[in-house]
């Protein structure tokens, strides 16, 4: 699995240009030339300190055309905001993974280079939220939109938290193989890279927990991890009483293998992980997203 991404279809171009108009220049800002020296400032210090000493985990901020793709239009990280997501992450994240395993396990298998972007990328299916590449980058866009005034939990699992648990699950995948039977389930229904053409609703009667699930295999397994733990127990079943009886059955058989996997293989009980992470989530508020 080289890359990860999520997609949500374009609704209006008008909207986008507009967009790309508004971005006022913020001294706090920094288009990061690669090879300028620079001072560290307190963020850099407290990602030192938060991130490489204690995960072994780079975080980039500032936009560096070595790690972006040009053909897209993206817009640095506000320093204010990378550092409310920074604060976020770690505390959701992996410290979740730390309650459930300890933190020498999430140190060893995290990615090693998170990059916060600033605004969305956008593509011929829509524009990308989220993007991972062979277990070792993650990227979050949509920076600039978080208001730390204003948080949404369902709009931090979307454009981040659904990302990561996913890329992590690729992660472990690729160290310790599940059970091959699971890709037999659904053999016949994977659509490859036509999945954003599929709607939630169809998704779920043919026995798939989203859209993107129908690429192929292994990223079905990985949307079961990240959606079962981002969602309590009642979204859980409304979306497999959304499957009917034709693909709520093939859902519930499909888990089962995931959770056998991650409970036998890695010791992760998904029901104590969904609930050290909607814990954190409900906690967030109560957060100094702003103090170094």
């Amino acid at each position: 699995m080289k890359k990860y991404i999520i997609y949500t279809l374009i609704v209006t171009i008008a909207v986008f240009l507009g967009s790309c108009n508004k971005d006022d220049i913020d001294t706090k800002r920094s288009i990061f030339d690669p090879t300028e020296v620079y001072e560290p400032n307190e963020f850099d210090k407290w990602l030192l300190d938060n991130y490489v000493y204690t995960y072994n985990i780079q975080v980039k901020y500032r936009l560096d055309d070595n790690e972006t793709d040009v053909e897209y239009h993206l817009v640095p990280a506000k320093y204010d905001n990378a550092i409310t997501l920074a604060k976020i992450v770690k505390f959701v994240w992996m410290e979740a993974y730390d309650e459930i395993w300890g933190i020498d396990m999430t140190r060893t298998y995290v990615p090693k280079l998170l990059q916060f972007i600033g605004n969305v990328a956008y593509t011929e299916s829509g524009m990308i939220l989220g993007q991972a590449e062979g277990g070792m980058k993650v990227t979050l866009f949509r920076v600039n939109e978080i208001d730390k005034n204003n948080l949404s939990v369902a709009q931090l699992n979307e454009y981040y938290f659904k990302t990561m648990h996913h890329e992590f699950t690729h992660i472990l995948n690729q160290k310790k193989a599940y059970d091959t039977s699971y890709d037999r389930i659904s053999e016949s229904d994977y659509v490859g890279s036509s999945w954003y053409r599929v709607s939630e609703s169809v998704a779920l009667q043919k026995g798939f927990i989203s859209p993107y699930a129908m690429d192929r295999a292994t990223e079905d397994f990985a949307e079961m991890v990240a959606i079962y733990v981002t969602n309590d127990a009642s979204t859980w079943e409304d979306m497999l009483a959304s499957a009917g009886t034709t693909g709520r059955p093939i859902i519930e058989k499909k888990f089962e293998i995931v959770f056998d996997y991650m409970l036998n293989s890695w010791g992760l009980d998904l029901d104590k992980l969904r609930e050290i992470v909607l814990r954190r989530q409900s906690e967030i508020t109560e957060l100094d997203l702003s103090t170094l």
